[in-house]
């Protein structure tokens, strides 16, 4: 419930006309709540039947930090603004609904989905010319014959780059949601050790997602994913601009948060 609260206060403060930016102590105080009481309930034993109400209570949460996200301009959003404990907060939010689904029949679903992404997607294909072969170390071992934990152990971008696929190829704003959704999901802990660390290539496949993510204009999404979209194309174009296949494959995301290179 307070998770619930949180969420529709920050909803309210969206539609207002004062265009507030800071997380009121109200939106703040139902967010702590929330977050002290779905990690309490982490803690200890789940029972199958919670486990829906606790993933939504995590979808919940992980939309509230995705949302919150109080820079103005490209300048002060990451990675372009000083490191802080809180750059991708929102990515470990969403690890909560990992340790809710933890069984068997859980990892055979993400096992064959994860299959099927890598054997049909569109940028998985894209990136096997010889362009994205090379920038994301994609080669004769990248088969789709490995299983999920092999492949992020041979390449960290593999997943990430493959679960792009379908929202690459998509205009319809639900499928691009559930895209968005399902890259978060992919995202190895190499590749987001990879994002802590500014690794170019990583920053480059998170560009590509908020790009497409940017098309939806839904409101927790559009202004996160325009903010550090650009950010991300002006750090790369700043600090990997002789970098020729980063510059390349720049264009598509510069185009869909309007950047212009240097």
């Amino acid at each position: 419930m307070h998770a619930v609260l949180s969420l529709t206060l920050m909803h309210d403060r969206h539609l207002s006309t004062e265009a507030n930016i800071a997380l009121s102590p109200t939106e703040a105080f139902h967010w702590y709540q929330g977050i002290a009481l779905f990690s309490s309930k982490l803690a200890g034993p789940i029972h199958p039947s919670e486990r829906d109400a606790l993933w939504a209570t995590s979808a919940f949460l992980g939309t509230i930090a995705f949302y919150s996200i109080e820079a103005r301009t490209p300048e002060e959003a990451w990675p372009l603004k000083p490191l802080s404990s809180l750059d991708l907060n929102w990515l470990r939010m969403s690890a909560g609904k990992e340790e809710i689904w933890k069984s068997p029949n859980h990892q055979e679903l993400t096992a064959y989905f994860s299959r099927w992404f890598l054997s049909i997607g569109i940028f998985y294909r894209l990136l096997q010319r010889a362009l994205g072969w090379r920038l994301f170390l994609l080669n004769s071992s990248s088969s789709t014959n490995l299983t999920p934990p092999q492949l992020r152990e041979k390449n960290p971008y593999h997943a990430a780059a493959s679960s792009l696929a379908k929202s690459l190829n998509s205009d319809c704003n639900l499928s691009i949601i559930l895209n968005f959704l399902s890259f978060i999901s992919h995202m190895s802990p190499d590749y987001k050790r990879l994002l802590e660390r500014e690794d170019p290539r990583a920053l480059l496949l998170l560009a590509y997602w908020y790009a497409k993510a940017c098309q939806c204009q839904h409101w927790w999404i559009w202004r996160r994913a325009a903010l550090e979209c650009q950010a991300i194309c002006i750090y790369l174009d700043r600090y990997h601009e002789y970098e020729r296949n980063i510059q390349k494959l720049l264009q598509f995301p510069r185009m869909m948060c309007s950047v212009t290179p240097r």
